[in-house]
């Protein structure tokens, strides 16, 4: 969210001088300033609020314009958006859109919740028409102008007859087999506890992701060790600006609203997860790796990796030890694997899944 003020800070300076119009890719952003928007019949306009540090419209206002429905889920604080054949999926306080399956690389857009329970209100940033839609954009006194064309064809996403969920080992070995290790050297840990699917007393949940630790996975695993892309893919998460809980209570305080509710919401599931980098490649495959404990400066949203790029290094935030700080304590790294937005394993018992990783990287 902090790369998204400083970035409107520079398009609403050139909006007080003689507007500014965006045109955005899926994944280039270009910026160009225009005297006055061209007219065309393909234009549609939408009210937008200006705040000190974003330019934001109301959701309701837009699905009036170009239709669509959304649903937003109280307890996870997430936004389930349907605009024509296109799917959005947005988590308060995660700054990261996922579309059809896929990430898309941007810390522009983001959830903006107003309002009591039952009665929000939702927002998005005016960066969500030119990059998610993909459209131009136009800012005027009180108005955003996009261009619009009514329905089109999906952008990205599985294709129509893809059903992972039927995989066998085999399949799911050959879809994942161009991924190499996250961690040069390690193993595969052999612990329950560290793979997908085992229980999770203390938030009421289940393990989402694969744990790399020093004494299950070969030992040498320090705060220096490097964390590798694992194949060609490109960054669409990397938190510089990473804010742990601010105490042990706190944290606690979360982990008790867990127990009343007897599952984990996503906003809280995302901070305990502590400084994350995610990477998206191909066929709708996305790694969250996570407890980083740094990440090189020079890696930005929207950098292509490689096997070979560090991404970060193994640590201990968001959990009790690293929000305690003792950095030294219970390093590991988290890595939540996905295909177009489902966690892998789900279709595989803990001995599939076990099979599985042994075969891609051991």
């Amino acid at each position: 969210m902090k790369a998204a003020k400083k970035i409107f800070s520079v398009l609403f300076v050139l909006y007080l001088i003689s507007g500014c119009q965006v045109g955005q890719n899926n994944t280039d952003k270009e910026t160009s300033q225009s005297e006055a928007p061209i007219e065309s019949e393909y234009q549609e306009s939408v009210a937008i609020e200006i705040k000190e540090n974003e330019a934001r419209f109301l959701l309701d206002d837009l699905l009036e314009v170009v239709g669509g429905s959304y649903e937003f889920d109280e307890i996870h604080r997430t936004l389930q958006l349907t605009i024509n054949e296109d799917s959005y999926y947005l988590i308060d306080e995660v700054p990261v859109l996922e579309r059809n399956g896929e990430y898309i690389p941007t810390e522009d857009i983001y959830l903006i919740v107003e309002g009591e329970v039952g009665n929000e209100e939702i927002y998005l940033p005016v960066e969500f028409l030119g990059q998610a839609l993909d459209t131009n954009v136009v800012f005027n006194d009180e108005q955003v102008t996009f261009d619009w064309f009514g329905p089109a064809e999906r952008v990205g996403g599985p294709p129509e007859a893809f059903t992972f969920e039927d995989w066998t080992v085999d399949e799911m070995v050959e879809y994942l087999s161009f991924l190499e290790k996250p961690i040069k050297g390690a193993q595969v840990s052999k612990v329950p506890s560290h793979l997908p699917g085992a229980p999770r007393a203390y938030r009421n949940g289940f393990h989402e992701g694969i744990d790399w630790y020093d004494h299950a996975s070969g030992g040498g695993i320090t705060t220096e060790t490097p964390i590798y892309a694992m194949a060609e893919g490109i960054v669409v998460r990397a938190d510089h600006d990473f804010v742990e809980y601010e105490s042990s209570e706190i944290r606690n305080q979360d982990l008790a609203y867990t127990a009343e509710l007897q599952a984990t919401p996503e906003y809280i599931f995302d901070r305990l997860r502590g400084r994350q980098v995610w990477v998206q490649y191909q066929g709708g495959v996305m790694n969250r790796f996570a407890h980083l404990h740094e990440i090189p400066s020079d890696l930005q949203v929207g950098d292509r990796v490689t096997a070979d790029t560090i991404i970060g290094y193994v640590g201990n935030s968001g959990t009790s030890d690293g929000v305690a700080g003792d950095f030294e304590a219970g390093l590991h790294l988290h890595q939540d694997l996905l295909i177009y937005g489902e966690l892998f394993w789900k279709p595989l018992s803990q001995e599939e899944v076990l099979e599985v990783l042994e075969r891609i990287w051991d």
